[in-house]
């Protein structure tokens, strides 16, 4: 047999719940028609007050359907139909009274030949005050790059329903006003932070922060200021609140007062200068070499900077300030004769003690620099001083030496005491005492030796002589050396000579390499007379 449709017209449900001044829209479908008819649609409300009393609002179809109360917002476009299709529309009220609370009712006339279904439903509309606050203070900073920002906003409501509020800051950027504000991070009705999306990376590191401080209190905090974060800041609040069909809807949405903010960029560029004392060392002097990292903010950059020698790595010194030796200078570290350090953060030091001859040279620093871009990816930049030429002199010796005795004739059994001073020394000393007969025709021979490091040995004609304490050697200063023989025989007398030998240091530790730099000596003859 034959079926014929039913009209149906569906409205959104209420109840809504809407604040004043805020832009509401309500739906309307119609199905169940005769096809290829256009549907006109009908808006009117009933004050909850009088139920029955019908008061038109606006029609698709005639152009004076409003009543008074609505016909000056009508015609100025406050209130209008928007036709999403034949058969569906929405109602738009922009800005919402207090008066506006009811019931809507939306009417379809009919297209048909015959009435069957239903022309018209109606939802309730419930309009509140908006209580919504937002605030943050009005102010203008001047911020360098690299410094930190931190934004207080204040957000309250005192509505009665259950709301949700939603907090975001943005950045209208000054260098392009015209492009519409940039979304920093936003702090959703769900508790949820979401980041624009040119902030998604300063965000996960760290850079980027919102923080709910309070029950309406809301800070933004942004580290490692860039030159592109200049331009106007502000908060935006929404509030939000859940209708029948379990949507959410923003009902009230508010700005803050701008804050301006300039960010004076810094000079990414830097220059670096080695300096010393002088040029010219002699071996087993000490030598400091400073290198200056000039750059603005250095404290906030990451540098490293590495010694080189004669192309020869001696340290590297990262931001952790750890020193990475080079495998030539490990040994001289560790004896302290070597000193790598950070000094402040724009200056680094290297120190060699006791220079040797091999440090003759050139020495450079190198600076690189390590920056984090936007997209987390890194970058380096690296530069080099002026060779710093040093040069190093080995010793040369200007020994003297000098030999006095208590006396110069002496009984048998008596003390022969000998003085011996070395002057103008400038590096490790030996000493060596001989005996040789009055003439000095006859064969030297070896009274005791002081060795470089102090120790004293008898020579093999005075060992037992020695071991009964009869023959003693001291060294009493730097710089002089006695000599003591208890007893003296009719024998001990004869030339006596202290020779004196300096000596200079080469190599690295632990294979040092002794060098005789200069000699000199001095004699002195003793008579010892038989009882």
């Amino acid at each position: 047999g034959t079926s014929s449709a039913q009209r149906q017209v569906t409205v959104q449900p209420g109840p809504m719940i809407r604040t004043e001044g805020s832009h509401i829209t309500i739906w309307c479908n119609v199905t169940g028609y005769k096809e290829g008819v256009e549907q006109d649609f009908e808006w009117s409300m009933y004050l909850y007050t009088a139920p029955d009393r019908e008061i038109r609002i606006v029609s698709t179809s005639q152009h004076n359907y409003a009543y008074a109360l609505y016909a000056q917002r009508v015609n100025s476009k406050e209130i209008y139909i928007e036709r999403l299709s034949g058969d569906s529309v929405l109602l738009h009220i922009t800005k919402l009274q207090a008066t506006d609370q009811g019931m809507y009712e939306c009417y379809t006339p009919n297209t048909d030949s015959r009435y069957l279904g239903s022309y018209s439903a109606r939802t309730n509309l419930t309009v509140i005050p908006d209580t919504l606050t937002v605030m943050a203070a009005a102010q203008t900073l001047s911020k360098v790059e690299g410094d930190t920002l931190q934004l207080s906003c204040e957000v309250s409501r005192q509505t009665s329903q259950h709301t949700h509020v939603s907090v975001g800051w943005y950045l209208r950027p000054a260098d392009d006003p015209n492009s519409g504000p940039r979304d920093l991070v936003t702090l959703s009705r769900d508790f949820v932070l979401r980041p624009g999306g040119q902030y998604r990376q300063r965000l996960s590191s760290g850079d980027l922060r919102l923080d709910k401080t309070s029950a309406t209190s809301y800070r933004l905090t942004i580290y490692k200021l860039q030159p592109t974060d200049q331009g106007e800041f502000y908060c935006e609040a929404s509030e939000w609140i859940q209708d029948p069909d379990r949507s959410w809807y923003a009902m009230t949405r508010k700005e803050s007062e701008k804050t301006s903010i300039k960010v004076q960029p810094t000079d990414r560029d830097f220059s670096i200068q080695v300096t010393t004392e002088r040029r010219a060392y002699t071996a087993g002097e000490p030598l400091e070499l400073r290198c200056t990292i000039d750059a603005q903010n250095v404290p906030e950059r990451f540098f490293s900077v590495s010694w080189v020698f004669s192309s020869s790595p001696v340290a590297v010194i990262g931001p952790s300030a750890v020193p990475l030796l080079g495998p030539n200078y490990i040994e001289r570290e560790a004896t302290g004769l070597l000193t790598v350090r950070k000094e402040s953060p724009s200056i680094h030091l290297l120190k060699l003690q006791r220079l040797l001859p091999e440090d003759s040279g050139k020495y450079i620093c190198r600076v690189t620099e390590r920056e984090k871009t936007l997209t987390g990816d890194f970058i380096d930049r690296s530069k080099r001083s002026r060779n710093v030429q040093i040069t190093v002199t080995p010793l040369r010796s200007n020994i003297t030496a000098s030999l006095s005795s208590n006396t110069s004739e002496i009984m048998e059994g008596e003390t022969i005491q000998l003085t011996c001073v070395v002057s103008n020394t400038v590096g490790p000393l030996s000493v060596t005492w001989q005996w040789t007969d009055k003439e000095g025709a006859g064969p030297a021979v070896n009274v005791a030796t002081v060795d470089r490091e102090g120790t004293v040995t008898p020579g093999p004609t005075f060992r037992e002589r020695s071991s009964f304490g009869e023959v003693r050697m001291e060294r009493v200063r730097p710089d002089t050396f006695t000599l003591f023989l208890y007893n003296a025989f009719p024998t001990d007398e004869g030339q006596y000579r202290c020779s004196a030998t300096e000596w200079s240091q080469s190599g690295t530790a632990p294979d040092w390499i002794w060098q005789q730099i200069g000699d000199e000596s001095a004699s002195k003859t003793i008579t010892v007379k038989s009882v």
